[in-house]
Order: structure tokens, then sequence, then C-alpha cells
């Protein structure tokens, strides 16, 4: 019975966890024009957003004056 809860137990973890951010395609513009985009797990749109704009400037040495998700 023990092992049974165990087992219950882990896999709503991992289920819960797998399940808690959704995937956004996150669009790049420099002077109002279209440049690109990535894909972006997260939360929420804000978020994703934020992640987008981090990853351009800061990872990827992009400009970028601003980020749209959907």
């Amino acid at each position: 019975m023990n092992k049974l809860f165990l087992v219950a137990l882990v896999a709503g973890i991992f289920a819960s966890s797998a399940s808690a951010s959704s995937k956004y395609e996150c669009n790049r513009y420099v002077n109002g024009n279209y440049e690109g985009f990535i894909m972006i797990y997260a939360d929420s749109k804000a978020e994703a957003e934020r992640k987008a704009y981090d990853k351009y400037k800061n990872k990827l040495g992009y400009k970028v004056d601003y980020v749209k998700c959907k």
C-alpha cells in the first residue's frame, strides 16, 4: 500500500510540474519592424515577454525594442 501511494505521489508531482508552463511564440521588433521569433515556456504571457526580451537582449545579444508573445 505504501509503495502504491509513493508511486501516485511522484506521478502527481511530475504531472503538475509538466503542465505548469505554456508555450509562447515571441516576436522581436526593432524600429517597429518584425525581426524574427523564438519559442518560450512560461506561466503567463507577461512572463513570456519578459523572458523573451531578456533572452534576445542579454543571452543572444540582439537589438530589440519590444517583444510581443502569443
